[in-house]
């Protein structure tokens, strides 16, 4: 089973908390993972502008897997 590095990185840094390893046949399997237990995930989810719409299970899987792939942090997005 492969390995997924999880992270959120923010203008305010990297630290060692800011990473995740899991071991999941997908990433799909990630982000249902994400979508039915969603506390765990909340460190991650709050830096970024996903967690309303997780802790709310507003996507599917596929839905949240495209809104984690279309976000980044170059200083001014998010």
């Amino acid at each position: 089973m492969p390995w997924y590095l999880v992270t959120c990185v923010c203008d305010e840094g990297v630290y060692p908390s800011s990473f995740r390893v899991v071991e999941a046949p997908s990433r799909l399997a990630v982000a249902e993972c994400m979508l039915r237990r969603p506390e765990p995930w909340a460190d991650f989810l709050r830096r970024s502008h996903l967690w309303e719409g997780v802790r709310d299970r507003e996507w599917s899987g596929e839905q949240l897997l495209k809104r984690i792939d279309a976000s980044s942090v170059d200083g001014d997005s998010r």
